[in-house]
């Protein structure tokens, strides 16, 4: 072995432990092949520090970008990386980034991706965003295998939402060191505000975010503008190859940059990939049902919980590949965010689907129309429609909970006519998710799905559940008309 590949085998190894809290020296030892001692003579040899100097440093970056990202407790995330007390963290903190937790978490310096070694990338303290000129890198070379480590894990309940598409969004821009709320990028994407329903069918893909603006792809190009950042994308189709994908991926993993493909493992929900190995062969990274038993039968895991899958082309639903690349301009400016809003909530029927203020009726329609629920439906269709309407409701509470917030979050800075006006919409989008709430509880949830289904079933539960839409369908106008007024007023 090489001594640099031995390096690079020695990083990977410690940023796949760097959440164990403790650097098993033994396991190290054993795992190479080579003793304790040569370990760590070659370590600070080729890496300029001892070994356990650099294994407490990796585990500060890594906690600081909790620090920046969460509102986690200091001492919970001390422990979670192994420091025995607050003021063992803080010391060890101070020495490294020059100064404390607490003023670290109010000062917000940039912890983003950096290259640790050829083919591995790590968080690292950053001077300042990514510049313009990042654009004009050419010829890297690409290697057999490239990881990008310290890429929050996504999932439905992260960052307290359902949406997978502005989840991988919000993951991947930590990674870049974009200091943004998740829920800006909610209400930029249009995502805070989307609600479709197919009035035709009982549609499983009714609220995916693609359906937001209209009937493209397209919109997946909006994560692009949200961060400022430049957008790349390939779609599949019968003439793409899987050397067409893996090319794309391996050409921005090699500069640092993860991809958002549709796929990968199970449905074409959004997933991270973070890297690949054997030259593109085994793909790797976070995927929504990497943990489900039904789709991930096929797939291996890494240390840190990465998945490693070979069989991602043969996924028909692997459908495409994105990625946000450099940053090439501003964010989204609020005035921009508003209107998107205002187009996601107008009124207006598409290919089939009825979206915004429309859906509502359209849901509520075929939610009390008898045909698609006689008495002898048989198991699976209404199974079908339990996972339909659940989607509805998930939607709109999670959407409209984040557009409240993001409208508060920006009120302050306007004037005391127009804050008031944003926290009157807010409350308007907070009582849309409290009517979703209800209709939650009204159904039940997972931890009965028997008495879910027997309520979805029940014709006077969903005429109860129709009311509801009907009152959810009431703020969403209110608070559409003040986004509108608001818009013509900034």
């Amino acid at each position: 072995m090489s001594y640099s590949t031995m390096t690079h085998a020695f990083i990977c190894y410690i940023e796949n432990h760097v959440h164990d809290g403790k650097l098993d020296m033994k396991e190290f030892s054993t795992r190479f092949g080579f003793s304790e001692n040569y370990i760590r003579e070659m370590f600070a040899k080729q890496l300029g520090m001892p070994v356990m100097s650099y294994y407490r440093r990796r585990r500060i970056m890594v906690s600081a970008a909790q620090l920046l990202h969460t509102e986690k407790n200091i001492i919970d995330i001390a422990y979670d990386y192994g420091f025995s007390s607050h003021e063992a963290y803080t010391r060890a903190f101070s020495r490294v980034i020059g100064m404390t937790p607490s003023d670290f978490r109010v000062k917000r310096p940039i912890v983003a991706k950096a290259e640790l070694e050829r083919g591995v990338y790590g968080l690292e303290l950053q001077e300042s965003r990514e510049r313009r000129r990042d654009l004009m890198k050419k010829n890297i070379k690409m290697q057999d295998s490239t990881i990008l480590y310290g890429i929050s894990k996504v999932g439905f309940g992260a960052y307290g939402s359902q949406t997978p598409y502005p989840i991988c969004i919000k993951a991947v821009s930590e990674f870049l060191g974009d200091d943004i709320s998740y829920p800006y990028i909610m209400a930029a994407t249009g995502a805070a505000f989307r609600l479709v329903w197919n009035t035709k069918d009982w549609d499983l893909s009714n609220v995916d975010y693609f359906h937001t603006f209209k009937e493209s792809n397209d919109v997946y190009e909006w994560a692009g503008k949200v961060l400022g950042r430049k957008f790349d994308s390939l779609g599949r189709d019968e003439k793409t190859s899987k050397e067409e994908f893996t090319e794309f991926i391996k050409e921005h993993l090699a500069e640092g940059y993860p991809c958002i493909a549709l796929g990968i493992i199970g449905p074409p929900e959004p997933c991270i990939i973070a890297g690949y190995k054997d030259n593109g062969t085994c793909l790797l990274g976070w995927n929504f049902f990497q943990d489900d038993a039904e789709f991930a039968k096929d797939i291996e895991k890494e240390e840190n919980g990465y998945f490693s899958s070979n069989l991602w082309w043969e996924n028909t639903d692997t459908q495409a590949v994105m990625c946000i690349g450099p940053v090439i301009g501003e964010m989204m400016s609020e005035r921009e965010v508003i209107k998107n809003a205002i187009a996601a909530l107008e009124g207006r029927t598409d290919m089939g689907y009825a979206k915004g203020i429309l859906a509502y009726d359209a849901w509520e329609r075929m939610l009390l129309d008898n045909q698609y629920f006689p008495e002898n439906l048989v198991f699976d269709d209404l199974f079908s429609k339990l996972l339909v309407q659940n989607d509805a409701m998930r939607c709109i509470q999670d959407g409209r909970g984040h557009a409240a917030m993001y409208l508060r979050e920006i009120a302050e800075g306007h004037s005391e006519e127009e804050k008031k006006n944003l926290l009157e919409i807010a409350d308007c989008f907070d009582a849309v998710k409290e009517y979703a709430e209800k209709m939650i509880e009204r159904i039940g949830d997972w931890s009965d799905t028997d008495r879910m289904l027997k309520n979805l079933a029940d014709r006077g539960v969903r005429e109860e559940v129709g009311k509801l839409i009907q009152q959810a369908k009431k703020e969403d106008e209110k608070a559409l008309q003040g986004l509108k007024e608001l818009y013509a007023g900034i």
